[in-house]
């Protein structure tokens, strides 16, 4: 669980959750957001999520695109969806990265004020084992992610950065899907 702060008054919370079981994905998150009105909440599924590093960017991404009229969505909750997995067209970004039906490893983003945002982190501990892990880019998903996004091995070696090549490409790549 990570807070990053956006502004002086808005913060964010990312929180990986195991295996949570999702019967109705509309369901599942019309409740929270709700629960949660006060709050951007966003699902994501957390294979298309390249580590902290990489949702982190997408964050603040969003959310400077968002507060300066220049976002792919009027929702920032969707603009999150768009940014993550490289696709402008929502309909499309949703059926990728959004929730299924069934059991999955997921990802929710909370946008909001800091007190909010710690009200939700302990109000939704009872969906799943909360776990970090489900962020981390292991081999297995960092394999997927650079077949689906379609980048080249010698991209990422030429990539230069401390840690996570991928999560830096896929940040300018979220970045520049107007261009």
């Amino acid at each position: 669980m990570k807070f990053i702060k956006l502004d002086d008054r808005t913060s964010s919370l990312i929180l990986g959750i195991k295996g949570v079981y999702i019967a109705n994905p509309k369901e599942f998150l019309g409740k929270l957001r709700e629960k949660f009105s006060s709050l951007h909440v966003q699902a994501l599924d957390a294979n298309f999520v390249a580590g902290f590093e990489h949702l982190k960017s997408i964050l603040q991404q969003s959310w400077m695109a968002f507060n300066r009229g220049i976002s792919y969505s009027k929702k920032l909750d969707l603009e999150l969806i768009v940014r993550v997995v490289c696709d402008s067209q929502i309909n499309r970004a949703l059926k990728t990265v959004g929730l299924r039906s069934g059991t999955m490893d997921l990802v929710l983003v909370a946008i909001g004020d800091l007190k909010n945002l710690r009200f939700f982190a302990e109000a939704i501990m009872d969906l799943g084992e909360i776990s970090d892990s489900v962020l981390k880019l292991t081999p297995k998903k960092e394999a997927f992610l650079i077949k689906y996004h379609c980048i080249s091995l010698n991209l990422v070696k030429a990539t230069v950065a401390d840690k996570n090549r991928l999560a830096m490409i896929l940040s300018e790549k979220a970045n520049l899907l107007r261009v």
